[in-house]
């Protein structure tokens, strides 16, 4: 393996740093939504809302390791803008890996250039979570393709969405095995959001419960792919997909609180002398650096195997364990390096231990990590 970066992909990191600098990081901690679309434009204008789009539907054709140093350098800044980006890409991977034609040219384009939108995945439900043996939402066959009827919650970007990604059962006995996914366009008649949750944390990404009320749905919108395999097997590949986006979105998270941490410590006088020089706060930097490079190199793994087709299940399942783990961990020492000022509200490391805390619920739960991992075994 070989982690040293292109050209290119250095380029591409600096490139997304310096309108960062300038057009994300002095709106980041203001209060949620009011410069979301703002900042949606700047990564418009950069085609960064969903880079792994190929470039002959107008993206930027992005490998996934390059996608997840944009990821990275997004969540340095602004955890929720990430987060937004990760649901887009999770949304729009299934139609990469298995749509036909017509759907690339008709759902990709909605996400790239400078007149780009988000997309959202609704797969967790308010009853069965993610438990696909239980899933309730169904699409039911008509003559003019699928009713789809359900409720899906907790569905990042609900709302500001261009199109919502929906898994449903087409046969409720056999639920597991005749999932399917389905391609609903935001203004469809049937689909409204029933609420929008007040978050702790992402708070620039809209997190809601979308209901289904027998939205008609084209045979057209139906991904469907013997290459891909089943739904199922769709939906898994997704996954892993979504896992090593999120591992690079705790890597920035976790990169960020260091850099504040340390640029404390650096600056904060004890006894006369800045309390970096102090063996314990010394000591707890080096910890925090040592892990955040533990997590980056198994993000960057997952992804090195994804783009090369490798056996990427296990490999993705322990960066996403390992990396949100860390980045609750680093946050909260750097919370505790800052002291008192580590827990005002509205600062940014106050900000990062919320933002941290929900790495290890989305793209599955760090408990289903383990039982993806041990599996394995």
């Amino acid at each position: 393996m070989d982690f040293s970066l292109t050209k290119k992909q250095q380029e591409l990191i600096e490139s997304v740093k310096s309108m960062a600098a300038q057009e994300i990081t002095p709106f980041a901690l203001q209060e949620e939504g009011i410069h979301r679309e703002k900042m949606l434009i700047s990564l418009a204008r950069m085609n960064l809302l969903c880079p792994t789009v190929p470039k002959e539907f107008g993206g930027l054709g992005l490998d996934l390791f390059s996608t997840a140093l944009v990821v990275e350098e997004l969540a340095a800044v602004s955890p929720g803008l990430a987060a937004i980006v990760a649901a887009t890409l999770h949304a729009a991977e299934p139609i990469i890996l298995a749509g036909n034609e017509q759907q690339k040219k008709e759902f990709l384009p909605l996400l790239t250039g400078a007149q780009a939108g988000a997309a959202a995945f609704a797969l967790t439900e308010p009853e069965g979570g993610s438990d696909l043996n239980i899933i309730s939402t169904q699409a039911a066959a008509d003559h003019n393709g699928y009713l789809l009827n359900g409720c899906k919650d907790y569905v990042i970007n609900a709302g500001i969405a261009r199109f919502i990604t929906v898994v449903a059962a087409t046969d409720m006995f056999k639920k597991k095995a005749s999932l399917r996914i389905f391609l609903v366009p935001h203004h469809a008649a049937g689909v409204k959001i029933e609420e929008i949750y007040h978050t702790s944390g992402i708070n620039l990404a809209p997190v809601g419960r979308i209901r289904f009320a027998d939205v008609n749905i084209v045979g057209e919108h139906v991904i469907k792919s013997r290459e891909a395999g089943s739904g199922y097997l769709l939906l898994t590949q997704t996954f892993d997909v979504g896992r090593a986006l999120v591992s690079a979105l705790a890597v920035g998270i976790a990169r960020a609180a260091l850099e504040e941490a340390l640029n404390f410590a650096e600056n904060r006088l004890q006894s006369g002398v800045p309390i970096k020089k102090h063996q314990a706060v010394s000591f707890a930097l080096a910890d925090m650096a040592t892990r955040i490079e533990m997590a980056r190199l198994m993000t960057w793994k997952a992804c090195w195997l994804i783009d090369r087709g490798g056996d990427y299940s296990v490999a993705s399942a322990m960066a996403k364990l390992a990396s949100s783990t860390i980045a609750q961990e680093v946050t909260c020492l750097a919370a505790d390096i800052m002291g008192a000022r580590g827990y005002i509200k509205g600062t940014l490391i106050e900000q990062l231990v919320r933002d941290a805390r929900v790495l290890s619920t989305i793209e599955g739960t760090n408990h289903i990590q383990r039982m993806v991992i041990s599996s394995q075994l």
